[in-house]
């Protein structure tokens, strides 16, 4: 019987094994936890006939890249536990094709003028509930808009819009008042006032698939 096509490719690479796995790892990772939380914006507030309307651009997104990751960094796991020449071919493939539509993605963003706005506003829409009051209970803020987006929609309002009086348990008692913030002039304040926090954390990961590639040659 004849040796694998693959396993007669195999290619030692030594300790490098060690950090190209690693570097998956951390892609695997990032691509599996971006799906996880898709999966539960998806299941708690997307229907199917909704998700397949084609109108859901920040989900398909984020989908998107969560798969990419998740994809390229199981691939990289294997290549680095394996040491298969076909399979660092396969994984440098992957890589190359997910940074090109990364870059592309951005370029396509620049092109069409999108702004931080357009893009929180729209991720607001097709979030879950239970982000919306993560945001709405750690911003002390209510609606994208404020409060009176909810003048025009029958959705009720959630408890997360609504602030206690009062301070202690001795005011539990003590009237709930409507928060008139909007949460959307918060987000991109905060969004821009951290932005060397998140565009270093993408940076980063962009690094780690741009060094993974680099070991694959």
């Amino acid at each position: 019987m004849g040796m694998h096509p693959c396993r007669e490719n195999e290619k030692k690479i030594g300790w490098l094994r060690h950090v190209l796995t690693g570097l998956s790892v951390i892609i695997f990772i990032s691509g599996m936890a971006l799906l996880g939380y898709m999966s539960w914006v998806l299941a708690t507030s997307v229907t199917i006939n909704r998700f397949l309307s084609g109108t859901l651009m920040f989900s398909y997104s984020a989908v998107g890249v969560g798969f990419i990751l998740f994809f390229t960094g199981l691939v990289g796991w294997i290549a680095g536990a394996s040491e298969l020449t076909c399979v660092l071919k396969t994984y440098f493939i992957a890589l190359v094709a997910a940074i090109l539509a990364e870059v592309a993605g951005i370029i396509a963003l620049n092109i069409l003028g999108t702004k931080m706005e357009d893009i929180l506003v729209n991720g607001w829409a097709e979030v879950n509930q239970g982000t919306r009051n993560i945001v709405q209970g750690s911003m002390d803020c209510c609606g994208f808009y404020g409060p009176r987006e909810f003048a025009y929609t029958s959705y009720p309002i959630d408890d997360s819009c609504y602030e206690q009086n009062g301070d202690g348990d001795e005011d539990s008692n003590a009237p709930l008042t409507l928060k008139q913030s909007g949460c959307g002039p918060l987000l991109q304040q905060w969004f821009t006032a951290n932005r060397a926090l998140w565009c270093s954390i993408l940076a980063g990961l962009g690094g780690v698939q741009l060094m993974s590639a680099i070991l694959c040659l």
